[in-house]
């Protein structure tokens, strides 16, 4: 049988344990027919046989990012970017306002992504406040949304006087916030409940809107390599917008969902109790296709480091803040005992939990849920996301309860990581602790989580190896892993995470035919410029959905 698309004359890094390397590679429909040498595979090409001359180029994989966000990374694309090239001051924040301002009508929202808090404080002693906002924007209420999330949001002062809140505005119990100035006026900031107000005033997003933010990411991921994105927070109406692009042939990477447990509002007891629905059902994970799966149900225990919100056994370092805000040492989002319940229901449903874990407390609080209900002998693969600051004897009980983790490196090697220093250099050996997992035998796999840092993997790649932030500083060096172990964490154990590793991850006769091409191969370049490799092609299923010369194809 002649072969659909071959690739020839490069390396092919099959990261497979047995044949890790092969100099061709043949596709027919959907799978690899054939790995190995060039006189054996080129014997598939036949008269339309597509073929594609490596010229030395580096076929790897197809990237799985096992955790990201694809309507907001779409929806933030859009936005007015304090983040490529990162905010450097006040008024770099406010310059890239003003000029989106102008061409925007009055009275429409304006929204900012991207905004560094830990940049800013750094170079100014201050963030950006309501006032700076009103000067760049007097017209339109504005939003602006920081890097790392989890910590609420700035508004201006009109977008303040629709919600209602002034002067006089009660504040609202821990843990949410309406930040004051010393005259008691709100400067701008506000987060958790107190933020509701402001979002009611902002218009409901339509569901075309929401469905062009998904295309919109889509195209983002083929240029970056990804092949398959596990969603680590997917509504019912994602699902709907998801399965309707399938159906429309317009859903060109594979998408594992985290659907969100309790949808609405309020994470919690509050919530719509989603994950009952699903038990109700009978769906398990892996219900659905090679193309769109369920990975598993998605919960939040702690906050993030970016916003001194991940849940800590001991303050944060920098900024100093009251022992009574929530900034102090962080705060969990959901209740142990409510999270010990959900699950326990989870695990009877067949269901597997996917949590949001960053902070040592809050880790301590989801593996004593995990260890009451697993078995360590099961193939459960309950995940940890993130997985950020994991003191040792955690990352025993980790692997001694057989959990899985997806490691947020790419925070570490984005602009992200100029917030390490909110937790301090004394606990940078454990966090996003890689070669711990490693060596302990964990599963582990690696994410962006866009749109919080870069969802691009030669940045997770180049940190996992490097352990280098974007001001050159390394941090952590002890957590150093080898370029092959990198690539683990973007294919097989990736795959393993997703309960996918008998689909793909490796380049084997048989597999999916989902490839990743690098201009060079990446087991052969100085570490420090991984992230500077070109992605040539993403091959999906057979089908090359980027060429580098074409750009996306439809």
């Amino acid at each position: 049988m002649h072969a659909d698309l071959v690739l020839r004359n490069g390396t092919i890094v099959t990261l497979a344990d047995d044949d890790p390397e092969a100099e061709a590679l043949a596709i027919v429909n959907d799978r690899i027919a054939s790995v190995g040498a060039s006189e054996e595979v080129e014997t598939a090409i036949g008269s339309n046989t597509q073929v594609i001359d490596l010229d030395g180029r580096a076929a790897l994989p197809g990237f799985i990012d096992t955790h990201l966000h694809i309507p907001m990374g779409g929806r933030r694309m859009a936005h007015v970017n304090a983040r490529s090239p990162p905010n450097e001051s006040i008024a770099d924040v406010l310059d890239r306002l003003a000029a989106h301002a102008e061409e925007t009508p009055t009275g429409e929202w304006i929204f900012v992504s991207g905004y560094n808090l830990g940049l800013v404080w750094e170079a100014e002693g201050r963030h950006v406040n309501r006032w700076d906002l009103d000067e760049a924007a007097p017209s339109n209420p504005v939003q602006v949304n920081s890097v790392g999330g989890h910590t609420g949001s700035i508004y201006n002062s009109v977008a303040l006087e629709r919600a209602g809140i002034d002067r006089d505005t009660p504040d609202p119990e821990p843990p949410a916030v309406i930040e004051r100035d010393e005259d008691g006026r709100p400067s701008g900031l506000v987060s958790e409940q107190a933020e509701f107000s402001l979002h009611e005033t902002i218009p409901d997003e339509s569901r075309e809107d929401r469905k062009e933010h998904v295309k919109r990411a889509i195209r983002q991921l083929l240029k970056w390599g990804v092949t398959t994105a596990h969603d680590a927070k997917t509504t019912p109406e994602d699902l709907k917008i998801y399965q309707e692009l399938h159906r429309e042939s317009d859903l060109h990477v594979r998408i594992g969902m985290m659907v969100q447990g309790d949808a609405g509002s309020d994470l919690g007891a509050d919530g719509t109790d989603v994950l009952s629905r699903l038990t109700e059902t009978g769906i398990e994970t892996g219900f659905g296709s090679d193309q769109l799966f369920i990975v598993g149900v998605k919960y939040f225990m702690d906050g993030a480091f970016t916003g001194r919100t991940a849940a800590m056994d001991e303050p944060y370092v920098g900024e100093e803040v009251p022992e009574d805000s929530p900034q102090y040492e962080g705060l969990l989002h959901i209740s142990p005992e409510y999270f010990a319940d959900r699950v326990k229901t989870a695990y009877e449903a067949g269901l597997r939990i996917c949590v949001h874990g960053q902070g040592d407390r809050g880790m301590d609080h989801i593996l004593d849920a995990y260890q009451d209900v697993l078995d360590s002998d099961e193939n459960h693969r309950f995940r940890i996301e993130h997985g950020g600051l994991t003191k040792p004897e955690q990352l025993d009980r980790i692997a001694e309860l057989g959990v899985c983790v997806s490691s947020s490196i790419s925070f570490l090697g984005s602009d992200v990581s100029r917030n390490w220093v909110y937790w301090g250099k004394k606990r940078m050996p454990w966090t996003y602790a890689i070669r711990e997992l490693q060596e302990r035998g964990v599963p582990t796999a690696a994410n962006g989580d866009w749109p919080v840092a870069t969802g691009d993997p030669r940045v997770g790649l180049r940190t996992a190896v490097t352990r280098q932030t974007v001001t050159g500083e390394t941090v952590g060096s002890n957590q150093r892993v080898s370029i092959e172990d990198a690539l683990r964490l973007y294919g097989p154990d990736a795959a393993y995470l997703g309960f996918n590793e008998d689909e793909k991850g490796t380049l084997e006769s048989g597999k999916l035919a989902d490839v990743t091409v690098l201009s060079e191969d990446p087991r052969s370049v100085t570490p420090e410029i991984l992230g500077d490799l070109n992605v040539e092609y993403t091959i999906v299923g057979g089908e090359v959905k980027y060429d580098h010369e074409r750009g996306v194809l439809d």
